[in-house]
């Protein structure tokens, strides 16, 4: 059997992890050289991680584990053939989608002149940019939004934190908003919540309750489809790709950011945590396809309404929300446990 994976992030790398074993051929799609684990990104603005210690050297993985690897973009699928942007052909028997997200600038003018942290590459950006400047503006104050503020504040600058709702941190409960909202004030960050940017200017941001000024800002407002997923005839939910509760659309599977799962009600949340826990499940499934065994239905870990998560509120600080369990104390050990989980997974891949 050979099985294509498009992509090369968390989710499609966990997968040929547990993968690489079973008695197939595995040609994996991506074109950037390293794996990155995202959720370091906003250390890395601090200096608190250097750029080798969050990335994994794809080439050297596939190598080592006998995979071929395709340093390339997937463009579109036609006839049963993924073809590349540089025009390679790849066969397939099975195929796992795990093309992850893109920004989403909501159409915002000016929003797509501003900097980011969802890639390396973007965030390095960010770095050189901050090296002019005092003032940032925050777009977005999701756990990534609310991480990088606290991280630059840290380090000693002005940070105005910007957010559509009513509250930071809106997809989860209100105790969590207020106590990291309680974090962020104590830090100095000028948190302005149920404001909507309506325009990005080179000096700032034009809100709904008035100009905001500031040397750089970041976005961190929000992901969507690719192009890719755009262009894919699959069963879609707004967007994103519809799978089953065996994480197949139609004869695909896909995981991780660029997946719709729902099962049994509930929606699973696009974090680092469940695209392991799919990528992992969809090798098994794999597994029971060789055996000619039904498949196994997926089970959903982290819910929207019950998510799981360890958010990182700088000066070696975490919280853990676990199923509408929300552990505040002890600050440093909660964020001690979060690195020790985070350098594991990257042993993993040694």
């Amino acid at each position: 059997m050979n099985v294509a994976v498009v992509g090369g992030g968390i989710a499609g790398m966990e997968f040929v992890r547990h993968a690489f074993k079973l008695p197939v051929k595995i040609t994996l799609i991506e074109p950037k050289p390293v794996m990155v684990c995202q959720a370091l990104l906003p250390e890395l603005l601090s200096d608190k991680v250097d750029e080798g210690s969050l990335c994994i050297d794809i080439e050297e993985f596939c190598c080592k584990t006998g995979v071929e690897f395709v340093r390339d973009r997937a463009e579109y699928i036609e006839n049963g053939l993924i073809i590349t942007e540089k025009g390679k052909q790849v066969e397939y028997d099975a195929i796992v989608l795990a093309v992850g997200a893109e920004i989403n600038h909501y159409g915002i003018e000016g929003a797509e002149r501003t900097c980011n942290v969802n890639t390396l590459e973007a965030t390095l950006k960010t770095k050189r940019e901050l090296n002019r400047a005092e003032d940032v503006i925050v777009v977005g104050s999701g756990i990534t939004g609310v991480e990088v503020a606290l991280e630059l504040a840290e380090i000693g600058f002005k940070v105005c934190l910007v957010e559509y709702m009513d509250r930071v941190l809106p997809a989860f409960s209100p105790k969590v908003s207020n106590f990291v909202y309680k974090i962020m004030k104590k830090d100095g960050i000028d948190v302005r919540t149920s404001s909507a940017v309506l325009k990005v200017e080179r000096d700032g941001v034009v809100t709904n309750k008035g100009k905001i000024f500031g040397d750089v800002v970041i976005w961190c407002a929000g992901i969507k489809p690719s192009n890719f997923v755009e262009r894919l005839d699959v069963p879609k939910e707004e967007g994103w790709i519809k799978v089953d509760e065996f994480l197949r659309a139609g004869s695909a599977f896909a995981i991780g950011d660029c997946a719709f799962v729902k099962i049994d009600g509930k929606i699973a949340t696009k974090t680092a945590l469940e695209a392991e826990m799919q990528a992992k499940h969809v090798a098994e499934n794999i597994k029971r396809i060789l055996k000619e065994e039904r498949l196994a239905r997926y089970r959903i870990r982290s819910s929207i309404d019950k998510p799981i998560a360890m958010i990182m509120l700088a000066k070696n600080r975490a919280i853990l929300v676990y199923k509408g369990i929300t552990v505040f104390r002890p600050m440093k050990l909660i964020y001690k446990i979060k690195k020790i989980a985070i350098e594991r997974f990257l042993r993993s891949f040694t």
